[in-house]
């Protein structure tokens, strides 16, 4: 990044922050809750079929289809998106399905695995299609990228062998044209970039693997604006509770990763003025009366201070920090008394409590 983000981080006036939801059809063409189903699957199912070289548009279909949109008992109960059958570490359902036998269907009872979320569905449906059946490793090889020249081959390639269904095959492709899922297999990580409808990825975006910053499909190093605040990113990841360096310039990142500001901030015990005006840049250890992250504190050098110290025209205590009030306090052999608005009190006739006491007239404030 130059050296105008120096300036952004003044004025505010970086829109990059832009959370991109990874879409790969025209909303138009969907109702609202397809377009949810496919904003929900597409990071899982672009990371998926890049760890296993299948076509990510098939994989879609098939979750649309076995699914019907999210919407299935199986999907809502299991997180099961392709009507997988066994057990995920375990845990499974029973329901019935439909099956074919010679070409005429028939219902029966069958285990469903159980997943606690859908990438683990479309991990386990990804990872089948690439590793095949204990008989027969390559048993859905007509499906992976490398066989199948499209995404047409690929859906043929699964009929038969993944579904009985005589119509499964076509049903993707219908699925595929009608919704146009094909965009999805130019998108994904290619040579190191990450790609988002054929183009290079930029923004904060779910990769399938978690969030990342992008920024012409790489993962970014540096301060960006987000959400209406900078964070700071190390290779696309945002980092929290950390002190970092940008234009010869000191600067603290939060435990939600944002740039901290003002005055008084405590970072592992000392506390810091970051200014007020939107740099966020640090000016030096807290002093005097700070409205610190922990209240009001008299603060010297970043630390909490104890001793009198005059503030406003009077003389107050401080214990850790704190103001005290109406007690007494002894400090340089002497012995002072702060009353009710921690002011040291003053006078010949001081009554306090049942007791009268002379602190003297002369601004030294101690008991006589």
């Amino acid at each position: 990044m130059d050296k105008t983000l120096k300036i952004a981080l003044t004025t505010g006036v970086m829109t990059l922050g832009i959370v991109i939801t990874a879409t790969p059809v025209d909303a138009a063409t969907m109702t609202t809750q397809q377009q949810a189903f496919v904003n929900k699957m597409t990071p899982a199912i672009l990371a998926d079929t890049s760890k296993y070289g299948l076509y990510p548009s098939i994989q879609m279909a098939q979750a649309t289809l076995e699914s019907g949109w999210g919407q299935s008992t199986l999907s809502t109960k299991a997180n099961n998106y392709f009507g997988v059958k066994g057990a995920f570490n375990g845990q499974s359902v029973t329901m019935w399905t439909t099956e074919y036998s010679g070409g005429k269907p028939y219902s029966v009872q069958a285990q469903f695995a159980k997943y606690p979320s859908a990438y683990e569905s479309v991990d386990a449906q990804g990872k089948l299609l690439k590793n095949g059946v204990s008989w027969n490793t390559e048993y859905y090889a007509g499906a992976w990228r490398s066989r199948a020249k499209n995404y047409k081959e690929a859906a043929y390639g699964l009929q038969g062998r993944y579904a009985t269904a005589p119509t499964y095959a076509q049903l993707l492709i219908n699925l595929i044209e009608e919704y146009h899922f094909d965009q999805l297999d130019n998108d994904g990580y290619k040579n190191g970039s990450y790609y988002l409808k054929g183009k290079p990825a930029s923004g904060y975006i779910n990769d399938g693997n978690g969030w990342f910053w992008f920024e012409n499909g790489r993962k970014y190093t540096g301060f960006r604006f987000y959400m209406g605040t900078y964070y700071w990113f190390e290779k696309g990841s945002r980092i929290d509770n950390e002190w970092r360096s940008a234009w010869n310039l000191q600067y603290y990142v939060d435990r939600e990763g944002r740039a901290v500001q003002g005055d008084g901030y405590k970072v592992n015990g000392t506390y810091y003025n970051f200014g007020h005006d939107g740099t966020f840049f640090l000016r030096g250890k807290a002093n005097g009366y700070v409205n610190t992250t922990d209240g009001w504190l008299w603060i010297e050098n970043g630390q909490r201070y104890t001793g009198f110290r005059k503030y406003m025209g009077a003389y107050y205590f401080f214990i850790n920090g704190v103001r005290q009030h109406n007690r007494w306090v002894s400090e340089w052999g002497l012995n002072y008394y702060v009353g009710s608005d921690g002011r040291s009190v003053q006078g010949s006739h001081v009554k306090i409590g049942n007791k009268v006491y002379n602190f003297g007239t002369n601004g030294t404030f101690y008991l006589r």
